[in-house]
């Protein structure tokens, strides 16, 4: 790989970047204000980061789980924060797995199950995370009976977030954030805003980062070229024909969403530019291709 290219896509890269994210919300002023927004309800005490990219396993021969942002107040609560660029189709069993490692995380020898405090798993989603159009979902447990309904209240709350939705259904200081993670005008006296800004500008420029950075996109150079190589050589063929498929299906369900929401031309390819680092040629191809199959459903002007 050409030793511009990493630099390149770091000078490119926003907060849907993993490791912009990351790197960001490490700051915990900034992650405590952005769990404000997302939970105004919560008085959130003095916040720590427990780390970000944070591993858990409940078993030393279980599952590990890598949290992009791992939090604590001193009110007991737990916070993990994750940015979801391609949906993965798994999401409702992950949160389940988060909740039960932030759950056995939270609980001492000999401790009583009423202290082990709230958990809250918070995504953001490049895609509608329950597929019913929605901005956002929240997902809580709750008990049945043949005469009522009511919630659990066991203290654990997960909240899902569809960035591409511009449908203004959350607080505007929450819409703000959500604007600027798609690339959408934002209002730029927000000071959180600028605060964003400002941190993801220091996190580009930070020698340490830019090498971890830098080492990061080799690994990953390294594995799509290898996974190449194999296809070459026939060993993938049909596998890789049958993921090729998906992922086109994928980004057209993406671009006819982004157009039912009520976005325009350019914001749709903006958004498929900046946040899924299409070319522009393929973006606009992409786009093209869900207004013709939104025609033919009938969707189309």
């Amino acid at each position: 790989m050409q030793v511009t290219d990493w630099r390149q896509r770091l000078a490119q890269a926003g907060l849907t970047d993993d490791f912009i994210f990351n790197k960001t919300f490490l700051d915990a002023r900034l992650a405590k204000e952005l769990i404000s927004r997302v939970l105004p309800d919560i008085q959130v005490g003095k916040l720590k980061i427990v780390e970000t990219q944070h591993e858990l396993t409940a078993t030393r021969d279980s599952k590990g789980l890598r949290f992009d942002i791992y939090a604590e107040d001193d009110s007991k609560n737990r916070f993990d924060i994750e940015m979801q660029v391609l949906n993965r189709h798994n999401l409702a069993q992950r949160i389940r797995f988060y909740q039960s490692l932030m759950a056995m995380d939270s609980y001492e020898r000999g401790k009583d199950y009423r202290e082990g405090g709230n958990a809250f798993v918070i995504f953001f989603c490049c895609f509608d995370p329950g597929g019913n159009g929605n901005q956002w979902y929240r997902v809580e447990r709750e008990i049945y009976s043949s005469s009522s309904r009511s919630r659990l209240g066991d203290g654990e709350v997960s909240l899902c977030f569809d960035v591409t939705n511009s449908s203004h259904t959350v607080s505007q200081p929450l819409q703000n954030f959500l604007d600027l993670l798609a690339g959408r005008n934002v209002d730029e006296s927000d000071d959180f805003i600028v605060q964003l800004r400002k941190r993801v500008a220091f996190v580009k420029q930070n020698r340490k980062w830019r090498r971890e950075y830098m080492l990061r996109t080799v690994y990953e150079m390294d594995i799509e070229h290898d996974r190449r190589q194999a296809v070459k050589k026939g060993h993938e063929q049909g596998l890789l024909e049958g993921h090729e498929q998906g992922a086109t299906d994928e980004r057209l369900n993406l671009v006819c969403d982004l157009i039912r929401s009520g976005q325009s031309a350019d914001e749709v390819i903006k958004f498929l530019t900046t946040i899924r680092r299409m070319p522009t040629a393929e973006a606009e191809k992409y786009y093209q291709q869900a207004v013709e199959r939104l025609k033919k459903h009938g969707e189309g002007k």
